[in-house]
């Protein structure tokens, strides 16, 4: 649509407004006041808040390092901030001291007071660890004083929070030490029952006692097939000789010289010849005892008698025999002892395969509750360290960074904007209507709009005449209008001043007298 268009349809909405200029007139009189009245019974809103600084930075953390903890924020801390103030707990707290334990009927209308409040809280984080606390209310005094509450019982919540977050994990971690300490010392007790009841050692001193008694058994066998061995040459060498001495005494002598050099001669004739001075001197001394034997061969036999001295030789014989018999009596003994402490170790290793396996569950159990044991006294201490630090407020601890301003003003739409919008909207919404009315019907207003028509030619415009009567009419109607605009005015102006300032009609005349 060009411009002198839209000034025509101007002409024209203006031209139907003033046709109808008293219903017009009348409907921005009744909008105006309409919203004025809504702004009237609309409450003004009281805003303020209050900045928090979540402080995490202590000085004893970094002296600590990582021996400790203190309790800290677990989430995102708006979160946390907006789950603690919005909890029962702390509504509940900050409506009985606001308003009394007693200033609602039932429980239904606190829970309904709770939800209001819960609404008119707003939670915001401003940065990582600045939190921003809004409140809103139609009072200004209820509003500064419900902010105040809900921040310090939040703080003062937050740190009995952590102090007894903290405490019931030392108790806790407290209990758990002294059920390990009772499981510790009963895994002792019966560690020590058993080794006091069970004496046969370890498997590796047992297995080293088998194998030396195995090995003096052997030794011991040895030593009894050479005794047997000695025995019976012993009794061989008994049975060759007489009891009684004789001349045959003298030549066995002489055989028994002449036996030992013989073996002495072939011995040295491994390594040297028989021209060897060793082997030529042997060869004579065994020549004097072969000529000795056949002298004594020669002489005449004497005849036994019974008084005979006995033969030393056969006596040493007997001697070596006796002693010989002895030592095997004892050998033999010695072998049976060795057998039954072998056949005892034989058991003591079979006791010992069948109480490993107890042993090592309670070597096992009592290593787990000693370890588990210590490392919860370590937990316990460290434990202890960080409920005196949460006690003493080393911890995160939120602190009042902008304290809340009193709300002098509300905020808002207020009165006075509802009383500026209230002819504004009216006159809007008159011309909005008109302005839709003439651009929908059909009806046609202008020439131009002929001259697109076929079969229509346009002889002349001719504009629209008014009479002195009709002039006298409309002059007449018009102060009307203005008077009615006047009063309308007037008692606009005196209802806004009674609302905003709260003065009667009577004290509004005489203002505006002055």
């Amino acid at each position: 649509m060009e411009l002198n268009e839209i000034f025509k349809y101007i002409g024209v909405v203006w031209y139907e407004l003033c046709k109808r200029k008293f219903k017009v007139a009348l409907t921005i009189i009744s909008i105006s006041f309409v919203v004025m009245i809504a702004g009237m019974f609309r409450p003004s809103t009281f805003t303020t808040s209050i900045t928090i600084f979540a402080d995490n930075q202590n000085i004893i953390k970094p002296l600590l390092g990582s021996k400790t903890s203190v309790t800290g924020i677990k989430q995102n801390r708006t979160t946390q901030v907006r789950d603690i103030i919005y909890s029962p707990r702390i509504l509940n707290q900050v409506i009985d001291d606001i308003y009394g334990k007693d200033a609602f009927p039932n429980a239904q209308a606190k829970d309904l007071k709770m939800g209001q409040l819960r609404n008119n809280l707003t939670i915001d984080g401003k940065s990582k660890n600045y939190i921003q606390i809004s409140y809103k209310d139609t009072n200004a005094d209820r509003t500064f004083t419900t902010i105040n509450k809900v921040v310090s019982l939040f703080i003062e919540d937050s740190a009995n929070s952590k102090r007894k977050e903290s405490r019931n994990a030392y108790n806790f971690i407290e209990q758990q030490t002294a059920s390990y300490k009772t499981l510790l010392l009963a895994a002792e007790s019966k560690l020590k029952e058993f080794q006091s009841n069970n004496f046969d050692g370890t498997e590796e001193q047992v297995s080293a006692r088998i194998a030396s008694l195995r090995s003096s058994i052997e030794e011991m066998n040895i030593l009894i097939e050479e005794g047997d061995t000695r025995i019976w040459s012993l009794k061989s060498q008994l049975s060759k000789e007489s009891r009684f001495a004789s001349s045959d005494f003298e030549a066995s002598i002489y055989h028994t010289q002449l036996k030992e050099l013989q073996q002495k001669k072939a011995t040295l004739q491994l390594s040297y010849q028989d021209d060897y001075p060793a082997i030529i001197e042997l060869t004579y001394q065994i020549a004097d005892l072969q000529e000795n034997i056949r002298e004594v061969n020669k002489k005449e036999k004497p005849a036994k008698s019974i008084d005979s001295d006995f033969n030393p030789l056969y006596k040493e014989l007997r001697s070596k025999l006796s002693a010989a018999r002895v030592e095997q009596r004892t050998l033999n003994n010695r072998l049976k002892a060795f057998n039954s402490l072998l056949d005892e170790a034989y058991e003591r290793r079979k006791r010992i395969a069948n109480n490993k396996a107890e042993l090592s569950e309670l070597t096992r159990d009592y290593s787990v509750f000693q370890a588990q044991y210590e490392d919860m006294l370590a937990k316990k201490e460290q434990a202890r360290i960080s409920m005196v630090l949460d006690i003493q407020g080393q911890g995160v601890n939120f602190k009042i960074q902008e304290a809340a301003t009193y709300p002098n003003a509300p905020t808002g739409f207020r009165f006075i904007h509802f009383l500026l919008a209230g002819p504004i909207l009216a006159i809007g919404f008159i011309l909005a209507i008109f302005a839709g009315k003439i651009l929908l019907d059909g009806r046609i207003r202008f020439a131009d709009q002929l001259t697109n028509m076929e079969s229509i030619s346009i002889l002349a415009s001719l504009p629209r005449a008014i009479t002195s009567q009709e002039k006298r009419k409309r002059r007449i109607s018009n102060i009307l209008l203005l008077a009615l605009i006047v009063v309308a005015m007037l008692a606009y102006a005196g209802f806004a001043i009674r609302h905003k300032y709260g003065l009667s009609l009577t004290q509004i005349i005489e203002l505006g007298g002055l």
